[in-house]
């Protein structure tokens, strides 16, 4: 039975597989045409359990090496983004500039998503993301033109 992508459930499943091994090397090689059969079943059952195992293994992996690669991102951006009315803005010198972030994103999930005007409204700006939706008077644009950036 599959163990869902455990380490136990692989090593189980190769742990099967060497002994038919085993089982087909001490009788010489020298078996009957059916206990050859069923050996040679069992074996590919293993292998084949073991093989799902690893790519399930795989795919958990690559989930966590996408989420460290994230926080990762979260992290290298903390220190440069800063609040100013309802969103985050990147800084430099310390001072807020460019395209206001998605406060509830940034809170949350440490995602910078760029809040949209609304396409009818131009006094609301929207979160493609959580669908949150934002004044534009509190979340302006912040022109970037004395900074050096």
């Amino acid at each position: 039975m599959p163990g869902y992508g455990k380490v136990s459930a692989v090593l189980r499943s190769l742990n099967g597989a060497s002994e038919i091994g085993k089982e087909i090397r001490d009788a010489n090689f020298i078996l009957e045409r059916m206990e050859m059969k069923k050996h040679l079943t069992d074996l590919t059952a293993y292998l084949s359990v073991a093989k799902m195992e690893l790519a399930l293994l795989q795919e958990s992996i690559e989930e966590k090496d996408a989420e460290l690669l994230r926080q990762a991102e979260a992290l290298a951006y903390r220190g440069n983004v800063k609040r100013r009315g309802d969103g985050y803005y990147r800084t430099v010198d310390n001072r807020p500039y460019g395209q206001p972030y998605c406060s509830y994103c940034w809170e949350n999930d440490q995602k910078l998503i760029h809040l949209h005007n609304r396409v009818l409204s131009n006094d609301i700006r929207i979160c493609p993301c959580c669908k949150n939706e934002y004044q534009n008077a509190r979340t302006p644009y912040i022109e970037a033109d004395l900074l050096a950036v």
